[in-house]
């Protein structure tokens, strides 16, 4: 019986001291979670994104493991953020500090969305990133765009918008000369960002990441918006016009780090 009873006390011991060991490792997971991965697997809608304004923009999803925006309406320039127009953003609220990858994110043609189209006739066609206040009815934000700026082809144009009033420049022709690019955005600790952009890296080893401050300094032009705790941090895809019209906007994952 005394047998048994050790038997018994063992089995107890044993299974506290198991459940001791797991917990730190429910901790370590839940830390993780608060890392997040998009790789838009599969097909179908968006998973856990705010949108705002998506009427402007109706067919976005996630179409063979990318998210695919395709721009085939731009009457009134609907699509468009610039100044007081608000196109289409599809975000995830994020408290600073954060930082926020857009993998490979750029312009293509609807037969084939990692070609990027001609640039006949300056279109001002993109796909990118973008960091919005935490209200939408604010039109305030800062973005990234990968794609046509006009007679500058093959670019990334940079832009923060103030209260409806929008400051813009670019890094220059044919810096990216397949239309796509990784976009890095900062979210620092005093609620400033940071950008930085590369050519993409698709080996998916961000050991291979060779990341550039945008225009040398990783400032946007103009006056940054002045960004509370938390902002929506998102991608968008837009024309200025009808030129170049239709195309699509595509991008392979997102990461955001907190």
């Amino acid at each position: 019986m005394k047998y048994y009873s050790l038997l018994f006390v063992l089995f107890i011991a044993l299974s506290c001291s198991k459940k001791e060991d797991e917990t730190p490792l429910q901790n370590e997971d839940n830390q993780d979670n608060t890392n997040i991965v998009d790789n838009f697997d599969g097909t179908g809608p968006l998973i856990d994104f705010v949108t705002n304004n998506a009427p402007s923009l109706p067919d976005v999803s996630r179409v063979s493991d990318r998210y695919r925006a395709v721009l085939t309406d731009n009457s009134d320039n609907k699509t468009l953020h610039f100044n007081q127009d608000q196109g289409r953003l599809d975000a995830k609220l994020v408290a600073f500090p954060f930082e926020f990858i857009a993998r490979n994110i750029g312009i293509g043609t609807i037969d084939d969305s990692q070609i990027a189209p001609t640039s006949e006739n300056d279109p001002y066609n993109f796909a990118g990133v973008q960091v919005h206040v935490e209200d939408f009815n604010s039109i305030n934000s800062s973005h990234v765009v990968v794609g046509h700026r006009g007679s500058t082809a093959f670019t990334i144009e940079g832009k923060n918008t103030l209260n409806g009033d929008s400051s813009v420049n670019d890094i220059g022709e044919n810096t990216v000369p397949e239309g796509r690019a990784d976009i890095r955005i900062v979210g620092n600790e005093n609620k400033t960002i940071t950008v930085y952009w590369q050519l993409p890296n698709l080996t998916s080893n961000s050991t291979s990441d060779n990341w550039t401050l945008y225009n040398g300094t990783g400032n946007l032009p103009g006056t940054a918006p002045t960004y509370g705790d938390t902002v929506y941090v998102g991608l968008i895809t837009y024309a200025f016009y009808t030129t170049g019209v239709p195309f699509v906007g595509t991008c392979d994952s997102i990461e955001i780090k907190k």
